[in-house]
C-alpha cells in the first residue's frame, strides 16, 4: 500500500519536469529522458568550430546550424542550443521524442566530416506485472509505463490474439506480430513475453482477454487480465449546499452528490455552460463525459477521472420529482490543484516562480479601477489587455483568469514556455504611457519525493546520503532532533551537502529537507549509533590507546573482573586463616580427649586393679602428651 501511495502523491505532477544530461559526443550513446521533465545532451565541444551540422532522427530534421548560428530548429518552442558548449536541452518530453538520432557534421566545402549516433530512450513512472495467471490484476500509473508479462516465450506458441472488450491490441502467428494497434506506444518482446504500454491513459484500464491457438486454429488457453490506471484520488462530500471539492489536476475525484439515486424521479448536475450528467427513472440518460467518468446510483457517487483545469468551477444539481417541481438545489465548487506559487510583481524586475504543470497568481497591481487601460505581454505577444474595467482580450484564456478588484492573474497548468520576460504598460485616459513594469517568470519542476540512505563506515562513522527524484535547483538542509546539524556533530559534509559523515556518537530524529523556488519536501529517519565505543587506557606493556573500537568485538583495555584480582597479600591472609583453624581442631581434640581419659581414670578407682596398672596407665598418657605436643 504505501508503494502505491508513494506512486500517486508522484503522479500529481511532482515527477514531472526532472532533468537529466547526457554526452553524446561518442557514437552510439544511450540517453536516458523523463518524460514530462528536460534532458541536456552535449553534442559537441563547442559549435564555433563547425561549418555545418544536422542532428536529425529517423523521420525529420530536428537542429540545424550554420556559419556560427542555428538556421533551423523545428522543436524551438521546447527547447534551446548553446553553441559555446555545444548542448542541445529539450523540455516537456515527450513519448515520441524516443528514438535514434544522427547527427551529421560538414566542412565549408559540404564535404561529411563525422557522423554520430544516439539513443533517447524517455523514461515515465514503471510498474510491472505477471499476467501469466488466470484473472490477473495489473496496476499502472497514469502517463506512466506497464510492463506485463503475457507469457514465457512467444516462440512456443503457434498463435495468440490479446484484445480488449472492444478491440484486438496485439495480434501474433508463425513468429511474428501480425498487427498492434497501439505500436506507437508499445512494445512486445517475444522472448520472455512481456508486453510493455507507455503514456498510460485512463481509457487503457479495462479487462483483457488473452487467447491463444494451436495450429489447427483450436483454442488451447484462455486468460483474463485487469489493468487498472491510477492517479490521485481525492473524495469529497458533496451533499451540502455550497460544499468546496478539491481535486488533483490528471487524479480522480469522487463526489458524494446523494445518498440514494433510486430515491430521487430526476435529477441534473451542471455547470456554468451544460448538463454534465442527467438521471430519470432510475437510469442515466446522459453523461457528458463517460469516456473518463462513471455514476453508482447505489451510493450517489459520481467519479471523474484524469480531471482538467477545466473541470474546475461552479456545479449546480438540481431534483425533480415525478411532476417536474424542483425538490431541491445545490451548489458545490471545484478546484482542481496543481502545485501553486504567488508573487509580487508590482515592483519593477520581480522575479516570480511557477511550477511545471502547476498554477502561479501574480499580483501586478492593487486595483483595477485606478489605471484606464493596461496590457500585458510577454516578447512576443499580448498576453492581457483591460480598457475601461473590462477585459478585451485574454490570449490565455482556457487556462487563465484575471480578477479585477485585486489586481491578480491566475495562470493554471504551467508549461516552460511560459518562463520569460514580461511586461506591464498602463496608460491613462488620454493615451499617455505611464512608467512599464518588467516582470521575470521561472518555471521550475518541483521536488518530488526524497530518499535516505545511511551506512556505518569502519571506524563507527555514519554516511547518509538524501536525494531527490526530481526537481530543478534542489537545495538541502538537515535537521536532528528539531536542530540544525552543528560542525561538532559532522565529520565531513555541511548543513546544505547533499551527503553527509556523521560522528560516532551521534544519533536522533534525522531530517533532511530538499527545496527550490516551488516546492519542499523531506524525509526523516531514526538513526542510532554504529555499535562503536570509545577507548583510551594504558596497557600493561606501556601502550597508550585512544581510538573508536567496535564495542561487540573489542578486547582491549576491559577492565578485570573480580575473580581475577586477587592480589598476593590476599592469598597470604588465606592460608594464615586456613594454618589457624587446623590449631584450633587439634586444641579442640586434645581437650575431648583428656576429659574422656579423667572420665575413665574415676571409674577404675573403684575397681581392683593394682596400682601398678594405674602408673601404666599414666605413662601410657603421658606418653600420647609427649607424642602430641612434639606434632605441635
Amino acid at each position: 500500500m504505501e508503494a502505491v501511495v508513494g506512486l500517486l502523491l508522484m503522479l500529481l505532477g511532482l515527477c514531472h519536469g526532472v532533468e537529466t544530461s547526457c554526452d553524446g559526443r561518442q557514437d552510439g550513446a544511450q540517453c536516458y529522458g523523463p518524460l514530462g521533465g528536460t534532458v541536456v545532451l552535449q553534442l559537441m565541444d563547442d559549435a564555433s568550430e563547425i561549418f555545418r551540422f544536422i542532428w536529425s532522427n529517423k523521420t525529420r530534421r530536428i537542429l540545424t546550424w550554420r556559419d556560427n548560428k542555428t538556421a533551423f530548429n523545428r522543436i524551438e518552442n521546447r527547447s534551446s542550443f548553446t553553441p559555446s558548449n555545444g548542448t542541445f536541452r529539450i523540455n516537456d518530453l515527450r513519448w515520441t521524442d524516443g528514438g535514434e538520432y544522427t547527427l551529421t557534421m560538414f566542412d565549408s566545402r559540404g564535404k561529411t566530416m563525422k557522423l554520430l549516433t544516439l539513443q533517447m530512450i524517455v523514461q515515465g513512472v514503471e510498474t510491472s506485472c505477471d499476467g501469466r495467471q488466470d484473472g490477473a490484476q495489473c496496476y499502472g500509473p497514469l502517463g506512466g509505463t506497464v510492463v506485463l508479462q503475457l507469457m514465457d516465450d512467444a516462440s512456443e506458441i503457434f498463435k495468440f490474439i490479446w484484445s480488449s472488450k472492444t478491440r484486438i491490441i496485439l495480434s501474433w502467428r508463425d513468429n511474428k506480430i501480425l498487427s498492434n494497434s497501439i505500436a506507437d506506444r508499445s512494445s512486445f518482446t517475444p522472448s520472455n513475453g512481456t508486453f510493455i504500454i507507455n503514456d498510460l491513459r485512463w481509457t487503457d484500464g479495462g479487462e483483457y482477454t488473452l487467447t491463444m491457438f494451436n495450429s489447427r486454429g483450436k483454442t488451447i488457453e484462455l486468460r483474463g487480465l485487469q489493468l487498472s490506471i491510477q492517479g490521485v484520488e481525492t473524495s469529497c462530500d458533496g451533499r451540502q449546499d455550497g460544499a468546496q471539492c478539491y481535486g488533483a489536476l490528471r487524479g480522480t475525484v469522487v463526489l458524494q452528490l446523494m445518498d440514494d439515486a433510486s430515491e430521487i424521479f430526476k435529477f441534473t448536475w451542471s455547470n456554468k455552460t451544460r448538463t454534465i450528467l442527467n438521471w430519470r427513472e432510475n437510469k442515466i440518460l446522459s453523461n457528458q463525459i463517460e469516456n473518463r467518468s462513471s455514476f453508482t446510483p447505489s451510493d450517489g457517487t459520481f467519479r471523474i477521472n484524469d480531471l482538467r483545469w477545466t473541470d474546475g468551477g461552479e456545479y449546480t444539481l438540481t431534483m425533480f420529482d415525478s411532476k417536474g417541481k424542483i425538490m431541491k438545489l445545490l451548489t458545490l465548487q471545484m478546484i482542481v490543484q496543481g502545485v501553486e506559487t504567488s508573487c509580487d510583481g508590482r515592483q519593477e524586475g520581480a522575479q516570480c516562480y511557477g511550477a511545471l504543470r502547476g498554477t502561479v497568481v501574480l499580483q501586478l497591481m492593487d486595483d483595477t479601477s485606478e489605471i484606464f487601460k493596461f496590457t500585458w505581454s510577454s516578447k512576443t505577444m499580448n498576453l492581457l489587455t483591460w480598457r475601461e474595467n473590462k477585459i478585451l482580450s485574454n490570449q490565455i484564456e482556457n487556462r487563465s483568469s484575471f480578477t479585477p478588484s485585486n489586481g491578480t492573474f491566475r495562470i493554471n497548468d504551467l508549461r516552460w514556455t511560459d518562463g520569460g520576460e514580461y511586461t506591464l504598460t498602463m496608460f491613462d485616459s488620454r493615451g499617455k504611457t505611464m512608467k512599464p513594469l518588467t516582470l521575470q517568470m521561472i518555471v521550475q519542476a518541483p521536488v518530488s519525493s526524497v530518499r535516505l540512505v545511511s551506512e556505518c563506515l569502519s571506524q563507527g562513522e555514519m554516511r547518509v546520503s538524501c536525494s531527490s527524484e526530481g526537481g530543478d535547483s534542489p537545495q538541502y538542509s538537515w535537521t536532528l532532533d528539531g536542530h540544525t546539524l552543528t560542525d561538532a556533530q559532522l565529520l565531513s559534509g555541511g548543513n546544505e551537502s547533499e551527503d553527509i559523515t556523521l560522528k560516532q556518537d551521534v544519533s536522533g530524529q534525522l531530517v533532511c529537507s530538499v527545496s527550490n523556488n516551488v516546492s519542499r519536501v523531506w524525509r526523516e529517519e531514526t538513526i542510532s549509533t554504529c555499535g562503536f565505543a570509545f577507548i583510551d587506557c594504558t596497557l600493561s606493556n606501556g601502550t597508550h590507546i585512544s581510538q573508536w573500537v567496535l564495542e561487540a568485538n573489542n578486547t582491549l583495555c576491559i577492565k578485570p573482573t573480580t575473580a581475577s584480582t586477587t592480589t598476593t597479600e590476599d592469598h597470604s591472609l588465606l592460608i594464615l586463616g586456613l594454618r589457624t583453624a587446623v590449631a584450633i581442631l587439634i586444641l579442640f581434640g586434645i581437650v575431648v580427649y583428656f576429659a574422656w581419659k579423667k572420665k575413665k581414670y574415676e571409674t577404675a578407682e573403684g575397681s581392683a586393679v593394682p596400682r601398678k596398672l594405674d602408673h601404666q596407665d599414666d605413662s601410657v598418657v603421658m606418653v600420647e602428651m609427649r607424642s602430641s605436643a612434639s606434632e605441635l
